[in-house]
């Protein structure tokens, strides 16, 4: 597991963890609009095409929590596929955008590290990019997501993918790699953790120490994590011809094990009780 650091002005550096990710992500999302329709959209992601076989198996009114719901866009959707869904997010001012804009879905201001929801009150459970955005590691998510679906209720869940890419840079110079990082000063401006980045085989521990028979782990969004190394390790900007053209020729040959930016994991919780596990990392 790799962190990566973000760098914040003077006043967020002094937040607490909670009150730092609320307020990063309400400023990350009250810019953005609310999409109108979902449906198109949402069945070209990867997550969809993984996700949806194993929802389909369950009955109508299943009740899922979607953590970390962001602007909303799966709770709405997987609601009108006749699920109870419940989306549950940090930021306030996201959520009191989603209750004004569609009023009969049940959206909550919630921390997915203690939701408050009863034990075993759902059938399923997805998340994106939500769980690794906690310094103290990933272990109370998945505690609370297991205490919270029911036996053998599905665990979706996406992380940032310690991918090939980031391997290699790993290893070289900060200053070549760490576009905050200033040789002759140090980090000029207040730097605060952001997020983990996993390997698969760290997602599947994390998955088997909390209580989850691993169904899948893979890599997903290749396109995206190519842009990024594109942009970042070879300084092209995205809306550059060269850029655009290389990503057009290197996307279809490029391994997702590479270059994909997010890890996806499919858990289904286990029956019985789970050591607690307290290294501080899961």
């Amino acid at each position: 597991m790799r962190k990566d650091y973000v760098p914040v002005s003077e006043a967020l550096s002094t937040k607490d963890e909670a009150a730092f990710v609320e307020e990063y992500w309400s400023r990350m999302w009250v810019g953005r609009q609310i999409p109108e329709q979902v449906k198109a959209q949402l069945k070209r992601r990867e997550e969809f095409r993984i996700m949806d076989p194993y929802l389909s198996r369950l009955p109508a009114k299943s009740r899922i929590l979607d953590g970390g719901c962001g602007l909303g866009e799966w709770t709405v959707y997987y609601a009108s596929k006749g699920f109870e869904v419940v989306g549950l997010d940090l930021s306030r001012a996201t959520i009191e955008r989603l209750k004004a804009r569609f009023p009969d879905q049940q959206f909550v201001v919630g921390d997915v590290r203690e939701t408050g929801f009863p034990e075993a009150s759902f059938d399923a459970y997805f998340s994106w990019g939500t769980f690794e955005h906690f310094e103290e590691g990933l272990g109370r998510c998945f505690r609370e997501a297991r205490r919270i679906l029911k036996p053998g209720g599905y665990l979706f869940i996406s992380v940032p993918f310690q991918n090939a890419r980031h391997l290699w840079r790993d290893q070289r110079e900060l200053w070549r790699w760490d576009e905050s990082f200033d040789p002759s000063q140090g980090y000029p401006s207040p730097m605060r953790f952001y997020q983990w980045r996993l390997t698969k085989p760290e997602l599947q521990r994390e998955l088997e120490l909390h209580g989850f028979r691993t169904l899948r782990v893979e890599p997903i969004h290749k396109d995206q994590g190519l842009r990024r190394a594109l942009q970042h390790d070879w300084q092209l900007p995205a809306e550059s011809l060269v850029h655009r053209a290389i990503r057009r020729t290197l996307t279809p040959v490029v391994p997702k094990a590479a270059i994909g930016h997010m890890i996806m994991a499919v858990g289904q919780k286990r029956n019985g009780r789970v050591a607690e596990n307290r290294d501080g990392q899961g």
